[in-house]
């Protein structure tokens, strides 16, 4: 790498930076209504009533195999971005978009963790708990991970400001370092999670030996 191409990695680190806050924000929203939603799939699946049991397990099945990329584009489409409601202009940018089409694959892995979850506490299971969120964590890191193809409906996360940046500066070598750093980001921030996890895992362990 030369001087000149690291100079410019350090003037869009600031740009990048920002971008990465909302591959962070779209995994947080994604993860935290898909958990919602989930929870209250396994609910209506291990609840007494026969046809919410089987319209919640079809509905899980439904969400667990929706590709979440194509979903993206769709819902980039048929969502307008903004919209009128009782004389006030309401905006809705496009990573609340990528939020909801990613939150769709995390309801259907949810929705079958909480089935389990459930199923091990009636047979005192105390290893399920810790279990699940350590699988609710690694999701989170997959779910950070695909926030990255945000990019393709206009959301500027980092990958779309890389974009930017290799467009005014229009340099091969440039485009080759910019990608790598960007992955760096990505990588660092799934090792931090992983660590925190560990913790966690280890605090929990602990509590319950």
């Amino acid at each position: 790498m030369n001087t000149t191409i690291y100079t410019e990695i350090l003037t869009w680190t600031p740009t990048l930076l920002n971008g990465f806050g909302l591959n962070i924000a779209i995994s947080l929203v994604a993860m935290t209504f898909g958990t919602l939603i989930g929870w209250m799939l396994a609910s209506g699946r291990h609840g007494s009533s026969r046809c919410i049991g089987i319209s919640c397990n079809l509905a899980t099945g439904l969400f667990r195999n929706i590709p979440s990329f194509v979903l993206m584009f769709y819902i980039a489409f048929i969502i307008p971005i903004e919209f009128e409601w009782q004389d006030h202009v309401i905006q809705f940018p496009a990573w609340i978009k990528a939020s909801i089409a990613l939150a769709v694959p995390v309801i259907g892995f949810t929705s079958d963790q909480f089935l389990y979850l459930r199923s091990s506490h009636k047979q005192n299971n105390t290893v399920a708990l810790p279990m699940f969120f350590i699988a609710w964590t690694q999701y989170l890191v997959i779910i950070l991970m695909a926030s990255s193809t945000a990019s393709v409906i206009g959301v500027h996360e980092i990958v779309g400001r890389a974009n930017t940046a290799i467009e005014v500066l229009r340099d091969p070598e440039f485009m080759l370092w910019i990608y790598l750093y960007v992955a760096a980001w990505f990588l660092l921030a799934a090792m931090a999670i992983n660590v925190i996890l560990k913790l966690i895992s280890h605090r929990i362990h602990q509590h319950y030996s």
